[in-house]
């Protein structure tokens, strides 16, 4: 069954850490954390519907200008979210430029940054010259970016700052039987996309679909003709993204709260466990700890990311160690960005 969400790591084991999430189906990407993107194709960070910040140190946060280069004439808006602070740590990384000839840019920026109970919210467009315009407050519930296919939830973590732990949760699943559609001669196409976005949006079932058959010609048929023949509806997919966090009970605690049940949890596991005492001091977790996480959130698979450079050439250690303690043998995510 094809999934929605497609995730590689944006640098190896042992590099920055940071998450590239595909949705080919969606023509769209979200990015997790902001660290070195200068590998990254323009072409895909135009993709970009949504990206999080985790917190402002500088390996999940030297990205944001690179990004925000790509998206200037970008005319889709472009959504950034971060933990209490962000509006701050954006308004002077904007501010270091100078914006005198952006007025006729399309580009616009909406910062949000997630205070306790509250979403708080700030834009930037060529015609304000780049400057921050207040977008409102509202009551945040743990939803940062909603569409009809996914939504990105958040909370807030310990670092020794505040800290976003990260969820990507698809609303439903919809499949398409490919079977079903040989036997009945049609073709596959951008249309299936189309009838997807359809019913995620509860267009009516009479809603008209040109299919193409396999005699090279189309056919008519409704939209929930087309559903009961070739949809499978099943439970959304749930990625989360955990990183940088302190190893104690309370905050793990809300950690495994934020990924319960996730298909796939991708986790840091800074260093191993014989250095628990340094992980403890830095407020980062060993690659034990990030399998004991995994488990207790009831994970289906663990992914681990950010590694201390201390350990380059001892990776399989740390894949080891995590497996050994989640109890199942860790995924390696592939540290290039899918073509």
């Amino acid at each position: 069954m094809r999934t929605l969400f497609h995730p590689a790591a944006l640098h190896p084991l042992t590099g920055d850490p940071g998450l590239w999430v595909d949705l080919p189906d969606e023509g769209r990407a979200v990015l997790l954390d902001l660290p070195s993107l200068t590998h990254v194709p323009p072409r895909k960070l135009l993709r970009v519907a949504h990206a999080v910040v985790t917190h402002t140190h500088m390996d999940h946060f030297v990205g944001f200008d690179h990004l925000l280069r790509i998206a200037l004439r970008r005319e889709d808006p472009l959504a950034i979210t971060g933990p209490a602070g962000f509006l701050e740590s954006v308004r002077g990384r904007i501010a270091a430029y100078t914006w005198n000839l952006i007025a006729s840019y399309p580009v616009r920026l909406r910062v949000q940054e997630v205070d306790g109970g509250i979403l708080r919210s700030e834009e930037y467009s060529g015609t304000s010259r780049m400057r921050p315009v207040p977008a409102g407050e509202a009551a945040f519930e743990g939803t940062v970016h909603a569409e009809r296919g996914f939504r990105v939830e958040v909370a807030t973590l310990d670092h020794g700052v505040p800290v976003l732990g990260v969820v990507l949760r698809e609303v439903e699943h919809l499949a398409v039987n490919r079977d079903r559609l040989e036997r009945l001669g049609f073709v596959a196409g951008d249309w299936l996309s189309r009838l997807k976005d359809a019913l995620r949006r509860n267009a009516a079932g009479e809603t008209p679909f040109e299919v193409p058959v396999t005699s090279g010609t189309t056919t008519l048929r409704r939209l929930d003709e087309l559903a009961a023949e070739l949809i499978v509806r099943g439970r959304g997919q749930v990625v989360a993204y955990l990183t940088d966090l302190a190893g104690t009970d309370p905050n793990l605690e809300r950690a495994a709260a934020l990924a319960r049940d996730a298909d796939l949890l991708v986790c840091e596991a800074a260093f191993l466990h014989e250095d628990a005492g340094l992980a403890s001091e830095r407020n980062h977790l060993t690659a034990r700890q990030a399998g004991e996480l995994a488990r207790r959130a009831g994970a289906r698979r663990l992914a681990i990311v950010h590694a201390s450079p201390r350990y380059e050439g001892r990776e399989d250690e740390l894949y080891r160690e995590a497996g050994d303690s989640f109890g199942e043998p860790v995924i390696r995510l592939a540290a290039t960005i899918p073509a």
